[in-house]
């Protein structure tokens, strides 16, 4: 009877070998479909790098004459810097030199710039991402003093002596 039951043991244990290599075939095939849903799903779009943009124009340096304003504000891009279509976090922005600029924020993530004397100032931005990153960008404002032109004359005619 002995015999019998090792037989019984050795038939219960190999049944439970094959349930066990399916249950592990079963596991590597949900791993790999996981890993095709994985690639084919497309990546998080991911606030990269910034760029200062002023008035109407695209980013870069911008020129001013003394007494002229221009809003800037940011513009943000993706990894593959594609414009980020994502809610851009409020940047705060510092200007170097506030003699040559002022500036003040506009209360809707923007910041108001005017050109106070002729020179040339920095002003950077910057913005903290989701994920903890913080983000800058510096941009070139000069200011140039306005020309005069002579656009009248007047002839004072004085009594001869």
């Amino acid at each position: 009877m002995r015999h019998w039951n090792e037989s019984e043991e050795i038939r219960l244990l190999r049944q439970q070998v094959r349930e066990l290599i399916r249950l592990h075939l079963d596991e590597q095939q949900e791993i790999a479909l996981l890993r095709q849903i994985r690639d084919i799903l497309p990546k998080p779009v991911l606030l990269s790098f910034i760029k200062v943009k002023f008035g109407g124009a695209m980013q870069g340096p911008v020129t001013l004459n003394v007494g002229q304003k221009t809003k800037a504000t940011v513009v943000g891009f993706d990894q593959n810097g594609a414009p980020f279509t994502g809610p851009l976090p409020t940047p705060s922005f510092s200007i170097d030199n506030t003699s040559l600029n002022s500036g003040s924020d506009d209360g809707s993530g923007g910041f108001d710039v005017t050109s106070l004397a002729a020179g040339v100032a920095n002003l950077t931005a910057t913005l903290t991402t989701a994920e903890g990153i913080q983000l800058t960008d510096t941009e070139t404002i000069t200011n140039i003093a306005v020309v005069q032109k002579l656009s009248s004359i007047k002839i004072d005619f004085s009594t001869p002596q």
